[in-house]
């Protein structure tokens, strides 16, 4: 008989972009007003980048989001869930 023994750990991918002023260029293309009042946020630092990731999401816009890190820290803290199952034999 196969057992099969499966832990569910919780990780965490970490991801960073660069906001710039040419991403915004990119991410507004299509709408100069928007683009407008984005750059003027990000020239005197009251931008919300959350606003920028938002809009580029909704259209379809690829923010090529760069791999920082993974970290399973249930393997570090424990606290992770173990199941069992009954598998087919070979």
């Amino acid at each position: 008989m196969k057992v099969i023994k499966s832990e569910w750990h919780q990780v965490e991918k970490q991801y960073e972009i660069e906001i710039t002023e040419d991403l915004i260029r990119d991410v507004y293309s299509d709408d100069d007003d928007e683009m407008e009042l984005h750059l003027k946020a990000f020239e005197d630092g009251t931008l919300d980048p959350i606003d920028v990731i938002d809009y580029a999401e909704d259209n379809g816009f690829d923010l090529g989001w760069e791999w920082t890190y993974d970290d399973c820290w249930t393997d570090r803290k424990g606290g992770y869930d173990v199941t069992y199952a009954i598998g087919e034999d070979d």
